[in-house]
């Protein structure tokens, strides 16, 4: 049996003890015996879904381009825009404990959870709004257009 060099499976830990596939773990230890072995643990967490990633690129980014296009008479590309958004809706702000001094550090949306990922989309909406006078639909809303 060829042993992968890297595996990765979701363990539920109750009572500081693996509770969830102890058979797996167990020949996975039973595998690599002798070895020197490298374990990373983190939380394993709900990323953004595709229907919130198909969201945000097919309405929030479209709806941008077009008021960029109306308001500034520029044509930007969607990942110009993706980076503006992200500059101004989904960052962290770091302070400086000493001086007071704070410095916004933009977030990558890949590892947006299913939660920040729609507060990402909320803060697009309002800069939208804000900025543009253009209210963004919300995901499966029905919006009637005229021409």
């Amino acid at each position: 049996m060829k042993v992968p060099s890297k595996i990765t499976i979701p363990i539920w830990i109750k009572n500081g003890q693996f509770s969830s596939n102890l058979p797996i773990v167990k020949n996975i230890l039973e595998a690599h015996n002798g070895s020197l072995l490298q374990i990373t643990f983190h939380k394993k967490r709900n990323k953004r879904s595709n229907n919130q990633n198909a969201y945000y690129w097919t309405v929030i980014v479209s709806i941008f381009q077009n008021c960029i296009k109306e308001e500034w008479q520029e044509i930007w590309s969607t990942t110009k825009v993706h980076e503006l958004l992200k500059t101004n809706c989904n960052y962290e702000e770091l302070i400086n404990e000493e001086t007071g001094q704070v410095v916004r550090r933009t977030k990558s949306t890949t590892e947006n959870t299913t939660t920040d990922q729609e507060n990402f989309h909320t803060n697009c909406r309002t800069l939208a709004l804000d900025y543009f006078s253009t209210e963004i639909p919300m995901p499966n809303e029905k919006i009637e257009l005229k021409f």
